[in-house]
């Protein structure tokens, strides 16, 4: 079999819109330099003296030799007053540093296969994933690779293939489905962990596929208890974790969602999940946007972009558990914003959608947080994480 490259069609719809960009990219990032693009930085004539304050050497490594240093505000001291790249414009691309190549691309060999994808974190790009009706054509074309790669397990290529599937073909609103996959997740720990043969993936994909179609699906999640508390508990830790951990926590994009969560503060100014809640549960019955189809959207780019369940440290259904607590606080902070605007723009979305990804795509430290909480408050149950999203 030939190696392939495979990817979704926002990889080849986007293209980067530099000074209209809401959140830059050249604003608050740390950019480091690898040795060879630094030196060639440093003797253009045109960038040496910008260079000389604007870029320090911390020789960590052949990759990371040097950072730059970020004017007060936090941008790029390389941009010109149009706000683009002035060592782009004088030095070439060959000169940026790697963060400034690649970004918000982001490229994984999961076997012998090279998988293509975009950070949610770049604005633009959650404009597409979310709104793009193309975003999500998936191309499989030959690498031209020679090299020979192990397969990547079978346990997680059928968990990916049949969670996928279960997504999109089961019939069921997002958090109905969230759950089916919630349910599969279980057996590919299972699978993954010995206890039961591979053949079990297959079994349980096929009778969930069943349970969906009878209802029954729908009848589980219903079924599950709504409670404020672990709500709160779990909102106020992890939204602590991302105003500590966000390295544009105080800019007004920022701030605009922590404004509107602080607005719901109740009387003892804490925060108020079932005014969050309300509002939710008001957003869905007055629609202004297909909710269930923006979180769908999102749940296939997640999956996509992180080969769903895989992950080096952690086990499918902690995996499957992260992805639940993303849906959570997003949600949240939508109707955050929904209660202090009294309505919901597609900027609004967007916004939410990519500050929230800005740590969980870039802090690994935060994932271990959400891990943390996720024990720390006994949600490690598919019951308990679901409930999360329930809101009545």
């Amino acid at each position: 079999m030939e190696n392939l490259i495979i990817k979704p069609s926002y990889t080849s719809l986007f293209s980067c819109i530099g000074p209209e960009c809401s959140d830059s990219c050249c604003n608050d990032w740390m950019i480091t330099f690898d040795k060879q693009s630094y030196k060639k930085t440093l003797s253009n004539k045109y960038l040496a003296d910008i260079a000389a304050f604007a870029i320090l050497e911390t020789k960590d490594s052949e990759s990371e030799w040097a950072v730059i240093n970020l004017d007060k505000n936090g941008a790029c001291p390389f941009l010109n007053p149009q706000k683009l790249c002035n060592i782009h414009a004088k030095a070439g691309e060959d000169a940026l540093s790697h963060t400034c190549k690649t970004y918000p691309k982001r490229d994984q060999l999961i076997g012998p296969d090279k998988y293509k994808s975009l950070y949610l974190s770049c604005p633009e790009v959650a404009r597409i994933v979310l709104f793009d009706d193309n975003a999500f054509q998936f191309s499989a074309n030959p690498s031209g690779a020679k090299t020979i790669a192990a397969q990547s397990p079978a346990w997680l290529e059928k968990s990916y293939e049949y969670s996928l599937d279960l997504l999109l073909n089961s019939g069921l609103i997002w958090q109905e489905a969230l759950f089916i996959i919630g349910l599969l997740a279980k057996t590919s720990h299972d699978v993954k962990t010995g206890k039961v043969a591979i053949e079990h993936l297959e079994i349980r994909y096929q009778q969930l596929l069943k349970m969906a179609k009878m209802g029954m699906i729908s009848q589980q999640f219903n079924a599950i208890s709504y409670s404020e508390k672990p709500q709160t508990h779990t909102f106020v830790a992890i939204h602590d974790a991302l105003c500590t951990m966000h390295s544009r926590s105080t800019r007004p994009r920022f701030m605009s969602i922590n404004d509107a969560i602080n607005q719901l503060c109740n009387e003892e100014n804490d925060y108020s999940i079932e005014s969050i809640n309300n509002s939710w549960n008001l957003m869905v019955e007055n629609p202004v946007v297909n909710l269930d189809e923006i979180f769908t959207k999102f749940i296939l780019y997640s999956m996509f972009h992180n080969h769903f369940p895989m992950h080096t440290d952690h086990d499918p259904e902690q995996v499957f558990q992260q992805l639940v607590i993303d849906c959570f606080m997003i949600r949240c902070y939508l109707a955050a914003v929904y209660h202090k605007e009294q309505q919901l723009t597609q900027a609004d979305i967007i916004k939410c959608f990519q500050v929230y990804q800005v740590v969980r795509q870039h802090k690994p430290k935060f994932i271990d947080r959400i891990k943390n909480i996720l024990t720390e408050f006994g949600l490690t149950t598919l019951p308990s994480a679901m409930s999360l999203l329930k809101t009545q």
